[in-house]
This record gives C-alpha cells, sequence and structure tokens, in this order.
C-alpha cells in the first residue's frame, strides 16, 4: 500500500462519521480528552449516541482514529522523499513544507498523542506500526542513497533514521507545546540538519561512538518527551 492509499484508507466512510472526527477534533482544542464523553460528542455533533457507538466502541477509538489519519497524512505529505530517489535536498525541503502544515492543522491531535505516549512504557499499539513506517522509510531512503553513493557509509542507516525521527519530532513537539503551531523557519532548518548529518562529506574523519560527547538538554518546563520507537 502507497502512502496515498494509507491516507485513502482512514477517511472517514460517510457524513455521519466525518462529522463525529471533525466535532472531536473540536473539543480536544478546547479542553482535556478525560473531559469528553460519548454523551457530549454526540450532542455537539448533533447525532444520537447510538449512531457514535456505531462507528466507534468509545472515546479513546476516535482519537486513536484521529492520531492515525495523521500520521498517515504526514507520511503522505513526506513521501516526495521517503518514496523518492532523486536530489535529496530539494525534496526534503519540499517534504518538510508539507509535514509542516499537517502538523500545524493537526497539534491537537499530535500534542495529545505525545501525552498519552508519556502515560505508557510503550507506544500504543493502535498507532504504533505508522510511527514504524515512517522510520522504515527513512532507513530506507538513506540506506538507498548511501547503495548509490549519494550519501557517506559511516553512519548504519536504521540509527540515523531513528536519530532523525527523534529529533524532528521533539523539535515539532516543542513548538507545537510552546507556540501551538510549527514555525516556518523550521522547514529549512530541519530539512538543511537532515541533509547535512545524511549527505554532506565531511572534510575530516568523523568521531567514532567513544569520542562523541552526549549533551543532556535543561529539564525545566520540558514539554512531553513524545515517541520513543528503539
Amino acid at each position: 500500500m502507497n502512502s496515498a492509499q494509507a491516507a485513502r484508507a482512514l477517511r472517514p466512510r460517510n457524513a455521519t462519521e466525518e462529522t463525529i472526527l471533525a466535532t472531536t477534533r473540536e473539543m480536544l482544542a478546547e479542553e482535556d480528552l478525560a473531559a469528553l464523553s460519548i454523551d457530549r460528542i454526540a450532542r455537539r455533533a448533533f447525532v444520537s449516541r447510538t449512531n457514535v457507538y456505531f462507528y466507534f466502541p468509545n472515546k479513546r477509538a476516535i482519537v486513536d482514529r484521529l492520531i492515525k489519519q495523521t500520521f498517515a497524512d504526514i507520511y503522505h505529505s513526506a513521501a516526495i522523499y521517503l518514496e523518492g530517489s532523486g536530489e535529496p535536498r530539494g525534496e526534503l525541503q519540499k517534504a518538510f513544507a508539507r509535514v509542516v502544515t499537517i502538523v500545524n492543522r493537526d497539534a491537537t491531535v499530535l500534542l495529545l498523542a505525545a501525552q498519552i505516549s508519556d502515560q505508557g512504557d510503550d507506544l500504543p499499539h493502535e498507532w504504533r506500526p505508522y510511527i514504524a513506517r515512517l522510520v522504515q522509510s527513512v532507513e530506507a531512503r538513506i540506506r538507498g542513497d548511501q547503495r548509490r553513493g549519494a550519501a557517506p557509509d559511516d553512519i548504519p542507516p536504521r540509527l540515523a533514521a531513528l536519530a532523525l525521527c527523534a529529533m524532528v519530532e521533539r523539535h515539532f513537539t516543542y513548538e507545537v507545546f510552546r507556540d501551538d503551531r510549527v514555525h516556518p523557519d523550521s522547514i529549512w532548518i530541519l530539512a538543511e540538519l537532515w541533509w547535512r548529518a545524511v549527505y554532506s562529506q565531511p572534510s575530516e574523519p568523523a568521531m567514532g561512538p567513544a569520542t562523541a560527547t552526549a549533551v543532556q538538554p535543561p529539564s525545566d518546563g520540558e514539554p512531553p518527551t513524545g515517541f520513543e520507537l528503539a
């Protein structure tokens, strides 16, 4: 299934289901998940409780659907790079511009996803595959570019994919937590950081793992840590 097919598979089946999802999204922007109930969602959506339960067994199922839709749309927006084979610098810029549009549209949903993820030791199984697919596709793109000589091959593609996805997710979460949106400047900055990390040719030998120094960020006022996928 390609990115467009995956996104289409999660679209509402009809107007009633679309209304339930849209109403829940609106309510999540106004109040915490704990305050929502099927009764309140039904009243605001002008549908019966029976209609809501026909499509979703509980409110968490509605939230999971919104989260899965968002991740599927993010993947589809990034497909120009993830599924591409052209000039990576330009593809990264286009991909990040499209992804930021989705992140800003669904900022409330993504922040809620990060908060839910923080509550457990692992990603919820309902939407773990969508995040895993992003990481796997990044790994495949980097591996392919290394094989064709477009990127240095001294960094394992899997580790590079995990680190880069974590960097982007962390930055998005921080900006949404602080300002309710990702700023346009982040498009160029993140794309350029990604390109330099994967594709630039170092003028000096890279440091090995034993000589690299880890720097811990400050702990005060931290937003949700987000999604961890080892």
